[in-house]
């Protein structure tokens, strides 16, 4: 007999293993908790670790709002070599064998000018996709598309340890930022060559490397146990507007219908979380162009 699939609602902050596609683990999650709908926010590389949040439910609708976030990441990288995918799954193909010996506050200097706003090329071995094909599929048979660049926020680069062949950095960027990219480009500005041997995500803005939760852990639990696990669908939404909503206004709000909000509100171009009168995350919301709040995400039986 096929075991009905389960609704559950909520996030799990999930601790991706190396060696596997955020597809994956996603699928491997999902199977073992059942769940009839579920996706991640955020993909890491197979040879990356750390926070994949994976929403279930209602939370898929949230996973917009959570992509865009901010993210912080714990990279080793090694000088003096060149692979071609610019991490430690590439095959090497270029060696510095004079690699000079660089003194801390060089880096750091270099490091600093890559604060801000700066332009990336995508790298071949991404899953970016041109036509609808991902950049990786043509790489594996030797060809090289031409990629726009594009404008990412680097927020802080900090040292943890240097030892003039490897370097430990926790690196703090906006969504869309190819720390290989980065790693390669700082390698360049010193004279040299370099590629990402380990790279962990620790934070997405709300989400923190303490509440993740790890394959071999989750398999501790049993079936019934599983949904405790999950954080609520508004944890990584407190950064949004929210109001609290009436009877009425809420049935109009499930019927997809814009309507007055009998309180003062402030104008605001973000999402509104909006709750019932029992404190409820029933949806999402809008402000249309006559200040009515417009549902945008409705969620059923959260």
């Amino acid at each position: 007999m096929i075991k009905k699939k389960s609704n559950i609602n909520g996030i799990l902050l999930f601790d991706k293993p190396k060696g596997i596609s955020s597809n994956k683990a996603l699928q491997k999650v999902k199977k073992l908790f059942n769940a009839k709908k579920a996706g991640h926010c955020g993909t890491l590389d197979p040879m990356a670790t750390g926070l994949l949040p994976i929403c279930f439910g209602n939370a898929t609708k949230t996973a917009q709002y959570l992509i865009n976030s901010s993210k912080k990441y714990n990279v080793i990288a090694k000088f003096g070599v060149k692979t071609t995918t610019g991490d430690s799954e590439g095959e090497v193909i270029e060696r510095d064998r004079y690699l000079k010996t660089y003194e801390i506050e060089e880096i750091r200097k270099i490091l600093d000018s890559f604060i801000g706003e700066i332009s990336q090329i995508p790298p071949m071995h991404s899953a970016l996709k041109v036509n609808g094909t991902p950049l990786y599929k043509f790489a594996r048979k030797g060809k090289s598309i031409k990629r726009e660049s594009r404008i990412v926020n680097i927020h802080s680069i900090l040292i943890n340890s240097f030892d003039n062949k490897q370097i430990i950095l926790d690196i703090s960027c906006s969504k869309g930022t190819y720390i290989r990219t980065l790693i390669e480009d700082i390698a360049i500005k010193l004279g040299t060559v370099a590629y990402v041997k380990e790279l962990r995500r620790i934070s997405i803005d709300a989400f923190k490397e303490k509440g993740m939760i790890s394959f071999s852990r989750l398999l501790q639990y049993k079936n019934n146990e599983l949904e405790s696990l999950l954080k609520p669908i508004d944890y990584g939404l407190m950064h949004l507007p929210f109001i609290t909503i009436d009877n009425e206004d809420s049935r109009r709000f499930f019927n997809g219908q814009s309507f007055e909000y009998k309180k003062d509100i402030k104008e605001t171009d973000l999402a509104i979380r909006i709750y019932n009168n029992k404190r409820i995350l029933i949806g999402l919301a809008n402000q249309n162009v006559n200040g009515q709040i417009q549902p945008v995400n409705v969620f059923v039986n959260n």
